[in-house]
């Protein structure tokens, strides 16, 4: 009995030093603590590269991701939003990472190349901007290798900006009512 008693001693206290420590969840803040919800417009980029469908693919990746946040509203149009997401997909690079004894590629490494801007619409000016690259590896067994890794890098393309979108967002949002 005595065991049982301690073990319960044990997890409440356990449950009150976690619940003490001032850990919350950000998502799960009240409403008015979470600061205001952004209209967002995410227009199709421009594709200058050989990869079909892959403009189209990157903003359903945005779109996923940003529909998934309570800090963003998606809008069909730039008159409707606070914030446009514009941006470019610069370049799509396969280059050789595995050479079998012939010499002939057995993998290869996808590099998606994308710039990016955020303009706000009340003033115009750009709240931020970013230029990168991501890449994946993936075998040349079959093309669908390939085609599974473009898809994993859309998609980790498409979580990479959610997130420096919504840092620093949040950060030109807190300025933009300090300069008010």
């Amino acid at each position: 009995m005595k065991i049982l008693n301690l073990k319960n001693l044990s997890l409440l206290l356990v449950l009150l030093i976690i619940a003490g420590c001032g850990y919350h969840n950000p998502n799960m803040l009240p409403p008015d603590k979470q600061g205001k919800v952004l209209k967002l417009h995410v227009p199709i980029w421009p594709n200058p590269t050989n990869e079909i469908r892959l403009a189209s693919d990157i903003n359903n990746a945005l779109q996923d991701w940003l529909g998934q946040s309570k800090q963003f509203t998606l809008v069909n149009s730039s008159g409707e939003a606070d914030y446009v997401l514009n941006g470019k997909i610069n370049a799509v690079s396969y280059t050789g990472r595995a050479y079998d004894a012939k010499d002939r590629a057995q993998a290869l490494i996808a590099t998606l190349s994308v710039s990016y801007s955020v303009t706000d619409t009340s003033n115009g000016k750009t709240a931020w901007q970013s230029n990168f690259a991501l890449s994946e590896s993936y075998s040349l067994q079959t093309d669908a290798h390939k085609k599974q890794a473009v898809e994993t890098l859309v998609d980790n393309l498409g979580e990479e900006i959610y997130i420096r979108l919504y840092n620093a967002l949040s950060r030109y949002e807190k300025n933009k009512g300090r300069e008010k």
